[in-house]
């Protein structure tokens, strides 16, 4: 009877022993466990970082293309500004005199509208190249002189090349030739016909009428005179006498 409960005992010491040995098992196991999932999540934690890092490198880059590009328009803009601003001021002419070299009546139907009074026909104009201007040749003065007609016809305009003469001989100065600053030229401008049907009368059937008719005493013209690529000079012309040489500046 006593050897069957040394066998128990000793039975019970051995499961004692393997529930012991079971149990540290499991808890070596259950660090590597959370020893993994802390890895998994420092991964975790390192790619989002990486991804992030990753996205503001690219914002960075699109943000400084933009600001380089911008500064380059800018820079550019200015540049054209600056250089615009150099011919306006270094482009320019100054105006001496302008005077009456000839007069007509293009309406000689004298009405009770007094269409037909006497008026210019052929203007001189004095000119000089304004100081510090250069690279200005003959093909790059034009004009524009502007003039009210009448409510039905409304504004006028007469345009053309601004011929360079020479003031003293009157000849041609070639197209290829520098107008030089300091020295005067000569102009001639005839103005346009008003009445462009020939019928003495102002209408709606003259089209693209002049301003000779108005060229009348007592009124007043706008002349512009642009040089191409330069700058502008802009004068009224005021007519108080139709005296041949009487100025109207």
């Amino acid at each position: 009877m006593t050897q069957p409960l040394k066998n128990t005992i000793f039975s019970t010491n051995n499961i004692r022993e393997k529930r012991t040995r079971g149990a540290t098992g499991d808890t070596h196991m259950s660090e590597e466990n959370h020893n993994i999932e802390r890895n998994h999540e420092s991964g975790s934690i390192g790619i989002g970082a990486m991804i992030v890092f990753i996205a503001l490198i690219l914002v960075a880059a699109v943000a400084s293309t933009i600001i380089i590009k911008t500064a380059e328009e800018l820079q550019q803009n200015a540049e054209q500004t600056s250089s615009d601003t150099r011919q306006q001021i270094s482009g320019k002419i100054a105006l001496i005199d302008v005077v009456v070299r000839a007069t007509g009546d293009e309406l000689d139907n004298v009405d009770a509208n007094d269409d037909g009074a006497p008026h210019i026909t052929i203007m001189d104009v004095i000119f000089r190249i304004s100081s510090g201007s250069s690279g200005i040749y003959p093909p790059d003065l034009s004009y524009y002189i502007t003039c009210e007609v009448s409510s039905s016809l409304g504004m006028a305009v007469d345009a053309g090349l601004f011929d360079a003469l020479d003031l003293n001989t009157e000849g041609d100065v070639a197209d290829a030739t520098e107008l030089e600053a300091g020295i005067s030229y000569l102009a001639t401008i005839t103005l346009g016909s008003t009445d462009t049907t020939d019928d003495d009368t102002l209408d709606t059937d003259d089209t693209d009428p002049g301003c000779a008719a108005r060229a009348t005493q007592g009124e007043t013209l706008n002349m512009r005179i642009v040089v191409d690529g330069g700058g502008e000079t802009l004068t009224e012309l005021k007519i108080d006498s139709l005296t041949l040489g009487t100025s109207i500046m």
